[in-house]
């Protein structure tokens, strides 16, 4: 089986954002980090959507979209009534009906203060 690792930073975050494995796509934990002007909204809905939009960029560099996301694990930080009505919410508008299997942990904090929400994911490669 070929393993193919995508690092656009050349080492520098000391991990791979992602990494494809046979037919099956392991992205990193996303941010929500705009790669345009590095800003970071100060709301955990915001946030979660620059973070599937890029946990969708990393599947892109494999040939796959967020239709081929099988699981998920959401972290947030903060208090969970906002994390998860942001949740259903953008659940709702990157899968549509078609979710995946999904954790969702709250956790004390993420590598910096300012980050609300990371998203980890898994795909599988569709045939064809």
């Amino acid at each position: 089986m070929s393993i193919d690792r995508y690092d656009p930073f050349d080492g520098a975050l000391g991990f791979s954002l992602g990494v494809r494995a046979g037919d099956t796509v392991h992205v990193a934990g996303m941010i929500g980090l705009d790669s345009t002007d590095l800003s970071v909204p100060d709301d955990v809905e915001a946030q979660m959507r620059i973070a599937y939009r890029n946990v969708g960029e990393v599947l892109a560099h494999f040939g796959c979209t967020m239709a081929d996301v099988v699981t998920q694990t959401v972290f947030f930080v903060g208090d969970a009534e906002p994390a998860v009505a942001a949740a259903a919410a953008v659940r709702a508008e990157v899968f549509g009906t078609e979710l995946p299997a999904s954790a969702m942990v709250g956790v004390e904090r993420l590598v910096e203060p300012r980050y609300l929400v990371e998203i980890q994911a898994t795909a599988v490669a569709r045939a064809g």
